[in-house]
C-alpha cells in the first residue's frame, strides 16, 4: 500500500493577513447587538436563519485600533457586476408551479434547454428544501415576481450569479440575486450550474458582503449535496489537490473550487449529521452591516474571524482546525482511509494530494524544499518511505521558514494499509521560525506523512484576512534525519 503514498511529479505557483472581527451577529442563531446604527428599515419579509447543527459563536467586537499605514480592502464591491437582461432580451419565460424560480431565455434559445433548466432549478430546490436551508431571497418586482430568476443568454460564456443592489432595511448585509447562464443541452452540466448558482443565492441571502472565496466553497459544497452529476466537482477537486500550495479561499463565487472539500471536513468533525448546516451557519454569523454609500462591503467579521472566535469557543484554534483539514485532505480520493472524510474515495486518483517529496529512509539525512512558497492557508506534504527501516527506527524532523509567516507541522505515522496509524503535532510558536521533533519506533510503517500548513502572519493583532489580496507566500526546508 505503500505505493499509494508515492510521489506524485509536478510543481506549481504561488500566490495577507488581518485584524479580526467587528461586531457580534447573529440571524436567529445568537442573540447580539451591533456597534452600528441599522439603516431605515424596510418592508421586505424576515430573514429565516439556516438551523445549525452546533452553536457557532460571532466574533466579539475589536478595539478601536490606529488609522492604518495602507488602504486595504474591506470587501468585495458593492456594485453588481452584471445587470438584469431587459424583457426585450429574454422575452421567453417558463415558471415552476412548485417552486419559487422563473427560467428567462433569449430568442435564439431552444425551449429544450429552457425545460431542461427549469427542471435542474427545480430539483436543486427541492433539495435545499428537503436540508431545511433558506431560500434565495425574494427579489419582487425586480423580474416580474418574487421567484428566482435565471437568464439563459447564448452570449454568456459561464454562468454568473450577481447580488441586486437592492437595500432591504434594517439588519444585516444580505441580497437578492438572480443567474446569467449560456443554454447548454449537456443535462449534467446544466444540472450542477444550475445547484451552485441557487446555492450561491443562498449564501448571499446570509451574508452578501461574505469574501468571494467562502462564497465559492459554500456553493460548490451545497450543489454537490443538491446535485447528482459530478464533472465539474471532479475537476475543481483535481485542480486544488494538484496545488496544495496554494490558498483555497483564491476562487471567485461563481466556478467551482475543490475548497468544497472545507466545509465537508468542518461539517463532518463538527456537525450533528445535518448537511449545509454548520456551512450556512458560519456564514448568517459572520454577517456585516455596511454603512450607506460605501463602494466596498464592511466585510467584518468575515468567516475566518468567526471560524477564529468558535474555535477558540472550543478549547482549540483556527491553526489546529487548518492542520486537522491538512491532514484529511492527505486521504482524499485513492488514498482515503475511510476514517478522515467520508464518501471521498469516489475521487479515486484525481483526488490525490500532490506530494512535494517522496524520499526513502535510507536515503537520510536530507534537507528539502518546496519548488513554489505557500501561501496564507495552503499546505504542503513530504512522504517519508519506510521500506527497510531496521527495528526501533527514529525520524528526526527540523523545519525553518521564512518570518513573518506561522507554520504549523503534523508527523502522520501511516500503516502499511495506508490508513492513519497517529499522529505527531509540531506546535508552531509565534515569533519563531523554527520546529523540531523526534519520533521513535517507525518501524513497521509504510512511511511517515510531513504534514505543513501556513497559519498565517505571526502577527496576533493582524490575523489572515482573506479580503487583502495578493496574499504573500512564504517557504521553508526541513530536514530530516535517522
Amino acid at each position: 500500500m505503500r505505493d499509494r503514498f508515492r510521489h506524485v511529479a509536478g510543481r506549481a505557483l504561488a500566490g495577507r493577513a488581518r485584524a479580526a472581527g467587528a461586531a457580534a451577529i447573529a440571524l436567529g442563531l445568537l442573540a447580539g447587538g451591533a456597534t452600528r446604527a441599522a439603516p431605515p428599515a424596510s418592508a421586505s419579509a424576515p430573514l429565516p436563519a439556516p438551523s445549525a447543527s452546533a452553536p457557532l459563536l460571532a466574533p466579539s467586537a475589536a478595539p478601536a485600533a490606529s488609522e492604518p499605514a495602507e488602504v486595504r480592502s474591506t470587501g468585495r464591491e458593492v456594485a453588481p457586476r452584471h445587470a438584469r437582461p431587459t424583457a426585450a432580451e429574454v422575452p421567453d419565460r417558463a415558471c415552476s408551479f412548485e417552486q419559487p424560480v422563473c427560467v428567462h431565455a433569449g430568442p435564439r434559445v431552444s425551449p429544450a434547454a429552457t425545460l431542461w433548466t427549469l427542471r435542474h432549478a427545480e430539483q436543486a430546490f427541492r433539495a435545499y428544501r428537503a436540508l431545511r436551508l433558506p431560500l434565495p431571497l425574494d427579489d419582487a418586482p425586480l423580474g416580474g415576481d418574487g421567484a428566482y430568476d435565471i437568464y439563459l443568454l447564448p452570449g454568456q460564456a459561464d454562468a454568473v450569479t450577481t447580488a441586486d443592489l437592492v437595500a432591504f432595511g434594517a439588519g444585516h448585509d444580505r441580497a437578492s440575486a438572480f443567474t446569467l447562464m449560456p443554454p447548454t443541452h449537456t443535462a449534467c452540466a446544466s444540472e450542477e450550474a444550475v445547484a451552485r448558482s441557487i446555492a450561491h443565492a443562498i449564501a448571499l441571502r446570509l451574508d452578501a458582503g461574505a469574501e468571494g472565496g467562502a462564497l465559492a466553497m459554500t456553493s460548490s459544497y451545497l450543489a454537490t449535496l443538491a446535485s447528482g452529476c459530478g464533472v465539474d466537482e471532479l475537476a475543481a477537486v483535481d485542480e486544488l489537490q494538484r496545488f496544495p500550495e496554494r490558498s483555497f479561499m483564491l476562487a471567485t463565487g461563481d466556478r467551482a473550487t475543490g475548497a468544497l472539500l472545507f466545509p465537508w471536513f468542518f461539517e463532518h468533525a463538527y456537525g450533528h449529521g445535518a448537511p449545509g448546516a454548520l456551512i450556512t451557519s458560519l456564514l448568517a454569523v459572520a454577517a456585516q452591516r455596511t454603512p450607506p454609500g460605501s463602494w466596498e462591503y464592511a466585510n467584518e467579521p468575515d468567516v475566518f474571524d468567526a471560524l477564529r472566535a468558535n474555535m477558540r469557543q472550543r478549547g482549540s484554534s483556527l491553526d489546529e482546525l487548518l492542520l486537522d483539514f491538512a491532514v484529511a485532505r492527505a486521504f482524499v480520493g485513492s488514498r482515503s482511509d475511510g476514517m478522515h472524510l467520508p464518501d471521498v474515495a469516489r475521487y479515486g486518483d484525481l483526488g490525490r494530494v500532490r506530494f512535494e517529496w517522496s524520499v526513502p529512509y535510507g536515503s537520510l539525512p536530507r534537507r528539502l524544499a518546496p519548488a513554489a512558497p505557500i501561501d496564507t492557508t495552503g499546505m504542503t506534504y513530504l512522504w517519508i518511505d519506510l521500506a527497510g527501516a531496521p527495528p526501533h527506527a527514529e525520524l528526526t524532523f527540523v523545519a525553518d521558514w521564512e518570518l513573518p509567516a506561522l507554520f504549523r507541522w503534523a508527523l502522520v505515522k501511516v500503516d502499511k494499509d495506508g490508513a492513519e496509524a497517529g499522529r505527531v503535532e509540531v506546535a508552531g510558536i509565534f515569533g519563531d521560525s523554527h520546529a523540531e521533533r523526534t519520533v521513535a519506533k517507525v518501524d513497521g510503517l509504510a512511511g511517515v506523512l510531513v504534514v505543513g500548513v501556513n497559519a498565517g502572519s505571526i502577527d496576533r493583532s493582524h490575523p489572515f484576512d482573506p479580503d487583502e489580496q495578493p496574499l504573500m507566500p512564504h517557504s521553508y526546508t526541513v530536514t530530516l534525519a535517522k
